[in-house]
């Protein structure tokens, strides 16, 4: 049976959100269809709203309503530490564990040559400019534990090896510390996705970054 032009349009688009297959497009569309004309007048004011007023942080990419955001204003941050991670949602999991309180950088993506995405294409010149220039004395690879993760932790470590060589005595004589999480995280898991627990321990119990 076909259906109506309109409702194919609104479920093509909300395919294209994140995780979004075609039963559950359908299932969206319908609620948004069944709204009140009140409820979805807030719901359009409350996108239109977000869309204008976020943007990603000038210092280290997280998306916020301001800039510098309220985590990089935050005095009391521990700016030794940097945690870098892919996305914003990567910081809101992260920032459920209480006993962290380091800094972090949004890289915007992970390296993906099959998808045409380089260094060009991610935050990483801003990660190196930070570093050289910020007391940072330990780096926190938090990224997906997949292939384009693995393969951009990899890249990060080798660049920030080489600043830390540069550095060294330069204020920072223990130079630059790289570290990842610790064993727990799933292979191929998103950190988005993972409890407050297992984040814990693995950030509690963090290793050095090994190339082998």
């Amino acid at each position: 049976m076909k259906r109506p032009e309109s409702f194919e349009k609104l479920v093509a688009i909300l395919r294209t959100l994140p995780s979004v297959g075609p039963k559950m497009s359908e299932r969206m569309a319908y609620r948004i269809l069944r709204m009140p004309e009140e409820e979805m007048k807030v719901f359009i004011q409350v996108l239109q709203e977000a869309h204008r007023q976020m943007r990603p942080c000038q210092v280290c990419g997280h998306w916020d309503d301001s800039s510098p955001c309220g985590i990089c204003r935050d005095s009391g941050r521990d700016r030794a530490v940097l945690c870098v991670v892919e996305n914003s949602q990567d910081v809101l999991a992260v920032s459920r564990i209480k006993d962290f309180r380091g800094i972090y950088h949004v890289l915007g993506g992970a390296l993906s040559p099959l998808e045409g995405i380089g260094p060009q294409d991610l935050q990483i010149a801003s990660l190196m400019k930070r570093l050289e220039e910020e007391p940072v004395t330990e780096v926190i690879l938090a990224l997906n534990s997949d292939i384009e993760g693995e393969t951009t932790a990899q890249y990060l470590a080798d660049l920030i090896e080489a600043l830390s060589s540069k550095i060294r005595g330069n204020g920072r004589p223990g130079g630059i510390k790289i570290t990842r999480p610790a064993q727990g995280l799933p292979a191929g898991g998103e950190l988005e996705y993972m409890d407050e627990l297992t984040l814990s321990r693995a950030f509690g119990g963090r290793r050095e970054f090994d190339r082998n």
